[in-house]
């Protein structure tokens, strides 16, 4: 532990520092002579989509004939998939570099392998990554560079990074070391300080424009919009982590000048491209993956080879199903997130079954994709569980168990990555809206407890076994129910090895009960 804290403290205070002396300014030797335009190819939230990398660097080289093309992420890049899962990052990195990004800034889940992890990973990466906003905890000495330069021709282009506090709850767990001590933060009060300061600087380096990746999205806590509007000096921002499909609105930002907000949706759904020209006028664009023919032969050339290293593994067949196994509703909408389906009643049944516990409880933001009839192979359950939570065991109280239904269920009717699909149990989330305004009120009721005789009410002062995540059980932010709960054992296995598990318990295929959701949870409009 104590050469873990050296190895940061050197990161922290040497790599990454923020010094008085004058940034560097990283460009092309003949950069001065180039009279061509500037042009940013950009994505987010990729989430692993490994396929993805060889368009995008093939369309990057494309225009890199009549432009000076960076290129740039605005993060969720290193999970949310198998080869991220199977590698912790690794993996994406290898092929990141293979691209040749110009510089990335982090997502919220660029941080759930922790962050020594993701140290290391940097120290990997060739490229830089800023973020303006991730810091020591009680300081505001920032983990990673603020902002970077970058000399296109004759400009210079700084990009600033930023990251949502919103990592703070749905991670957690990474800003905490072996005995639970806060290391790091993310200070939501001072992000527009901690924006300003870094565009501001940059601005005295020379800049000629400032670009912001963003990784707010257009969602609370913080939007990219809000930072545009309480700021100056921002010329674009390329935003990620809201999943938002935009390519080009303009919003006024503290002074009522212009700036250009762009996202392109998920998973290489689109490219962005955002055009610099020489009077210096912004302007963006996305291009559907489906479109680009163009292929980069040296990135395809180190996929191909990290799907043969994986291959043996990551295609093994564990199951096998007649019909999908959804996150989504009947109108092909995400549910799982805000209501019941069937592969979240498959996931909390595992949850259950792999520790022999009374009741299972899985939080719908660990069930990530949906797996089509067929074979159900090892690759699918990574995809679907990409987060290798521990499994655990405890032993909590009925009121606990109701209580964390509750938290889960607080943000009805909007999505939330804590609301809790169950096993052995069934509940009724009523969403009450009769206040008017804005004001939404939920309560949890009819919560039972399945038994060999049929659903008896919920005993608050008993106890029951209940199987589930660590992160659900103690490490997130969005439950907090189950913290003073009783561990009986602790991260036993990887939540993908307790699905494993449980599927090869059922045989070689996925019963037909499974075919629909099961009809645990209600959620009702009392309006």
């Amino acid at each position: 532990m104590k050469k873990l804290k050296y190895l940061l403290s050197l990161v922290v205070f040497g790599v990454f520092s923020c010094s008085g002396k004058q940034p560097q300014v990283e460009g092309r030797s003949n950069a001065l002579a180039s009279p061509r335009s500037v042009v940013v190819v950009y994505e987010n939230d990729v989430h692993c989509n490994m396929d993805g990398y060889a368009k995008f660097a093939g369309l990057r080289d494309a225009i890199a004939d009549t432009a000076d093309v960076l290129t740039v992420s605005s993060g969720d890049f290193l999970q949310g998939g198998a080869m991220g899962s199977i590698s912790r990052g690794g993996y994406v990195v290898t092929l990141m570099n293979a691209v040749g990004y110009d510089v990335v800034t982090l997502g919220n889940h660029e941080l759930d392998y922790k962050i020594p992890r993701l140290i290391e990973l940097s120290d990997s990466l060739k490229t830089s990554i800023i973020c303006a906003n991730l810091v020591e905890k009680g300081t505001s000495t920032p983990l990673f560079k603020p902002f970077i330069l970058k000399q296109v021709g004759a400009k210079k282009i700084a990009f600033v990074g930023v990251l949502t506090p919103q990592t703070l709850v749905g991670e957690a767990y990474a800003f905490t070391d072996e005995s639970l001590k806060t290391l790091y933060d993310i200070p939501a009060e001072n992000i527009f300080k901690l924006v300003q300061s870094a565009v501001d600087d940059a601005r005295k380096a020379g800049a000629d424009y400032v670009i912001l990746l963003s990784h707010l999205g257009l969602v609370p806590p913080v939007s990219s919009v809000e930072v545009v509007q309480k700021t100056t000096g921002i010329n674009a921002v390329l935003d990620g982590h809201s999943h938002s499909v935009v390519g080009e609105e303009f919003i006024a930002n503290a002074i009522g000048d212009s700036v250009l907000v762009s996202q392109t949706g998920t998973k290489f759904q689109n490219v962005g491209v955002l055009d610099i020209t020489r009077d210096g006028k912004f302007r963006s664009r996305l291009i559907p993956m489906d479109s680009v023919v163009a292929v980069n032969r040296k990135v395809a050339a180190v996929h191909d080879s990290l799907l043969a290293l994986t291959a043996a593994d990551l295609q093994k067949v564990v199951s096998n199903t007649k019909f999908e196994l959804t996150i989504n509703g009947d109108d092909g909408k995400r549910l799982v997130r805000k209501g019941e389906t069937n592969l979240g009643d498959l996931a909390a049944d595992a949850m259950r079954f792999s520790v022999g516990a009374q009741i299972g409880i899985e939080n719908g933001g660990g069930v990530r994709v949906t797996v089509p009839a067929g074979s159900v192979k090892y690759q699918d359950i990574l995809n679907i569980m990409p987060f290798a939570n521990g499994m655990c065991l405890i032993r909590a109280t009925g009121r606990q168990i109701k209580e964390a239904l509750a938290q889960g269920a607080s943000k009805l009717p909007e999505e939330s990555g804590g609301f809790l699909h169950v096993s052995g149990l069934r509940y009724t989330a009523v969403v009450d809206t009769k206040n008017g305004g804005d004001a939404t009120r939920v309560r949890v009721e009819n919560v039972q407890v399945e038994t060999e005789n049929g659903c008896v009410a919920i005993d608050e002062e008993a106890l029951y076994t209940v199987g589930l995540s660590s992160y659900v059980a103690y490490e997130g932010g969005e439950i907090t129910a189950f913290r003073d709960s009783e561990i009986i054992m602790d991260k036993v296995m990887t939540d993908d090895e307790a699905m494993v598990k449980f599927l090869k318990s059922l045989g070689d295929e996925i019963p037909e009960v499974y075919r629909k959701p099961q009809g645990r949870i209600a959620v009702k409009y009392d309006r």
